[in-house]
């Protein structure tokens, strides 16, 4: 008798922390988001102001989108190396447009059509070339640096940018950035597409296992091309929010993003489901990596921590998403 009690309280103790390991997987990030905000606010007051927080997450918007397009790679288990140069070569061709006297209209509308085109063909590329997509979006990327270039002309270009781009890309409404609205509607759009849509199921067991998919009925190339596409699409926008918030392009600005969006996206895997790629984790992890960024720069550290401190997310985002992947897996099983 006092052996059966004895194991059900086993069993309860077991189960109880079983859950709090749950909580913990689900919400650390939330956890740590709140330490860095303590530490950073306690070390300068500047950190904590509303104005410091508005900026941040305008800036951080762009990464944000970036970091979207990133998420439907990952997904079908693919990677690619060229979201930096798309955004990079929109961009540049935005301001192209814009000193040729374009209006405001037809230059956005020409820049999301290019990044879903460059998207595209790189999907292309993989499926019908059957080339690995890291190589291929390589290549891909850097071609269009060469074509940045010369389209650039190895310069600034910051003539007619369109106002309205401008006023979408810094404005705000009660210190909110009209760029970081967009982007939760974007996130709350892509939530839904994912976790509530064929499509999105097909997205994830593409990437669970394409020979399965194929086996169940799913056109596995069609959605990895798809996914392509839509990751060219949000560099498209990316580079329209980068575009308006510098008022100026050249064949050097935006490159620099593609690790910061992928240390976003794999920490996605951290929060609100362990293992899995999610979008509320990846708000999360943007708000991670803008936050710690920007108090090491209040906090006076040179130039190169805040390097160190991307490269350090990126170990630790890549290391955290392995371990809760693996778990995930054991619990399948």
């Amino acid at each position: 008798m006092s052996f059966g009690i004895k194991r059900g309280y086993d069993m309860k103790e077991a189960d109880i922390r079983n859950e709090r390991n749950t909580i913990l997987e689900k919400y650390g990030m939330l956890g740590v988001l709140l330490i860095i905000i303590l530490i950073f606010g306690s070390l300068s007051e500047s950190f904590l102001t509303v104005q410091n927080f508005s900026n941040i997450f305008i800036s951080e918007s762009v990464v944000g989108c970036l970091a979207l397009g990133g998420l439907f790679i990952l997904v079908v288990d693919e990677f690619d190396l060229s979201l930096g140069y798309i955004l990079c070569f929109c961009m540049v061709l935005g301001a192209f447009l814009s000193g040729k006297g374009f209006p405001g209209g037809v230059v956005v509308s020409v820049m999301i059509a290019a990044g879903a085109a460059c998207g595209a063909l790189n999907g292309l590329i993989v499926t019908k070339l059957r080339i690995n997509s890291f190589i291929a979006t390589m290549s891909v990327g850097l071609s269009l640096a060469g074509i940045t270039q010369a389209l650039s002309g190895g310069g600034i270009l910051n003539t007619n940018i369109p106002q309205s781009m401008i006023h979408f890309a810094r404005g705000k409404v009660f210190y909110v950035g009209y760029s970081v609205i967009f982007l939760l509607m974007l996130c709350a759009i892509i939530h839904f597409v994912l976790n509530h849509t064929e499509f999105g199921r097909h997205l994830y067991a593409v990437g669970t296992s394409g020979r399965t998919a194929i086996f169940a009925g799913i056109k596995a190339e069609r959605v990895r091309l798809t996914a392509f596409t839509v990751a060219g699409f949000f560099c498209g926008i990316s580079s329209i929010v980068m575009l308006g918030q510098l008022g100026a392009a050249s064949s050097a600005y935006g490159t620099s993003l593609l690790l910061p969006a992928y240390s976003v996206v794999f920490l996605s895997k951290a929060s609100f489901h362990p293992g899995r790629l999610n979008v509320p984790g990846l708000v999360v992890g943007v708000a991670l990596c803008a936050l710690g960024q920007n108090g090491i720069e209040i906090a006076g550290a040179p130039v190169w921590g805040s390097y160190v401190f991307q490269g350090v997310l990126l170990i630790l985002s890549i290391w955290i998403s392995v371990l809760l992947t693996q778990k995930a897996g054991r619990k399948v099983k």
